[in-house]
This record gives C-alpha cells, sequence and structure tokens, in this order.
C-alpha cells in the first residue's frame, strides 16, 4: 500500500543502516585497539575468564620478581664469600711460610703483621656483605621466597646460618707469630677452607633451584599469555574483511534510504 503518513521503507533503511553502523565502529574500535574485547557488552564471558588470567599472570610476573631477588641475595652472598676464600688462601700460604724453619721470628713477626689484617678483612667482609641492610653472612639470615602464582604452593627458603667472621670460622685468635702458632693456623686455616667451600656450595645449589623455578615460570607465562591472547588479541584479517562487508551493507543502506525518501516525494506530487 502507498501510504504518505508512514514510510516503512524509510524507518526499516534507516534501521538497518543504524544497526550497520554499530556495528562498524565496534570493528574499527577493535582493529584500532588489537583487541577482540573492548567493553563488556563485546564478550562478557570471554572478558571475565580474561580477567582471571591477568590476575594469575600478574602474580606470575611477582612470582619472577621473587626468584629474581632470591638469586641476587645469592649472588652477592656467593661474593663475600669468594673474596673470604681468596683471603684465607692467603693467609693459608702466610702461616705455611711462617711454620718453616727457613724464617727467623724477626721476619714472622712482619708475616704476622699481614696475617692480623687478613683476619680484620674477614670480619669486615662479612659486615659488608648485605642486601638492603640485611646481613648475609653472620649466619643470621633466614627468609621464604614465593617462586609460584599458587598461593598454596611451598615457598623456596633461603638460609645462611654460618657466620663466617673470624670468631665463627675459627681463625681470631691465629698467629703466625712462632713456628709453633702457625702450625697450629694452618690447620684452622684448613678447617675454615672447608667451612666456606661448603657454605659456596649450599648457596650454590640454591642458586640452581632458583634458575629451575625462573625457568618454570617463564614457561607459565608464556603458556598463559598464549591463552590469554586467544580471549583478546583481535583476528585483523577477519576484522578487515568484516569491515568490507559492512561497507557495502552501510552503501546499500543509504541507497534504500535515499530511494525510499525519493518514492514518498513522489507520492506527494500526486496531491498537487
Amino acid at each position: 500500500m502507498a501510504s504518505i503518513n508512514t514510510n516503512m521503507s524509510a524507518t526499516l533503511a534507516v534501521s538497518n543502516l543504524n544497526k550497520t553502523t554499530d556495528e562498524m565502529t565496534s570493528v574499527l574500535t577493535a582493529m584500532s585497539s588489537g583487541k577482540a574485547i573492548n567493553s563488556a557488552s563485546d564478550d562478557a564471558a570471554g572478558l571475565a575468564v580474561y580477567t582471571a588470567m591477568s590476575v594469575d599472570y600478574a602474580a606470575w610476573e611477582q612470582a619472577g620478581d621473587n626468584a629474581e631477588v632470591a638469586t641476587a641475595i645469592l649472588e652477592t652472598a656467593d661474593g663475600g664469600l669468594s673474596e673470604i676464600a681468596d683471603i684465607l688462601e692467603r693467609m693459608y700460604e702466610l702461616a705455611s711460610q711462617a711454620s718453616s724453619g727457613s724464617v727467623t721470628d724477626t721476619e714472622r713477626a712482619y708475616l704476622d703483621d699481614e696475617f692480623q689484617e687478613l683476619i680484620s678483612q674477614v670480619d669486615s667482609i662479612v659486615e659488608s656483605t648485605t642486601y638492603f641492610d640485611t646481613s648475609l653472612l653472620d649466619g643470621t639470615y633466614d627468609e621464604n621466597f614465593t617462586v609460584s602464582a599458587d598461593a598454596s604452593a611451598t615457598a623456596i627458603s633461603v638460609t645462611i646460618g654460618t657466620d663466617y667472621d673470624s670468631t665463627g670460622l675459627g681463625i681470631a685468635a691465629a698467629d703466625v707469630t712462632t713456628s709453633t702458632t702457625a702450625a697450629a693456623a694452618l690447620t684452622l686455616i684448613e678447617t675454615a677452607i672447608e667451612t666456606v667451600s661448603a657454605g659456596r656450595a649450599s648457596v650454590g645449589a640454591m642458586m640452581s633451584r632458583f634458575d629451575y623455578a625462573a625457568g618454570n615460570i617463564e614457561t607459565a607465562k608464556t603458556n598463559l599469555e598464549s591463552a590469554m591472547s586467544v580471549y583478546m588479541d583481535a583476528d585483523i584479517a577477519q576484522l578487515s574483511a568484516d569491515q568490507t562487508e559492512l561497507g557495502v551493507k552501510m552503501d546499500s543502506a543509504i541507497q534504500a534510504l535515499s530511494v525510499s525518501n525519493e518514492n514518498l516525494e513522489k507520492l506527494s506530487r500526486l496531491l498537487s
């Protein structure tokens, strides 16, 4: 029925044009942002899943940071122990030289001057080997590090329970002023070297564990990021095809609206 009161063809054309325009806006937004979900209305369920994954990803990133901090602490401790080991090696050389009958007590006194300075340096290294003012080599360090996004996962304990100062190593009272005390110092230093070596082995083992933990964290993050991309990353190829299709629909709707308005104008001429 031809009517000038209600232009249904124009109304339908406008409705289709508005719907296509909304779809085009959604496609262009996704293309410009690179995200498949730009509002909850795009995919409410997908957004909920993505949000949960984002929380897990943040937890894994923090776990990675924790592993890096723990490794840095252990590297600092190992650096201090390495210096102490070098000092003990030099002290052993001095004690060995002083225990020989080829030197006099006067020469031993000179050797002992360096020997005592090295004992003091061991204490200085222990005092200065810290991480943010926390002592690492005085036998008191004991902390736990969470290296998983799972709150129920067991944390890794980092314990350095040996005091590596001269007293803890048993060399505080050693001297090389005589052949007898020098021989005794050799025994003490040998024990101290074994203690430091054992400490470095323990620190190295803990570092190795954190290295493997860090590898696991990176794998978990990579897998989770891949899963997140399924929900959030836009398919640009598909969006490009949709844009072309919607462009044709918009042109058609505009043409239909134009024709509807033109037809209404022609009907109105019958009244003149």
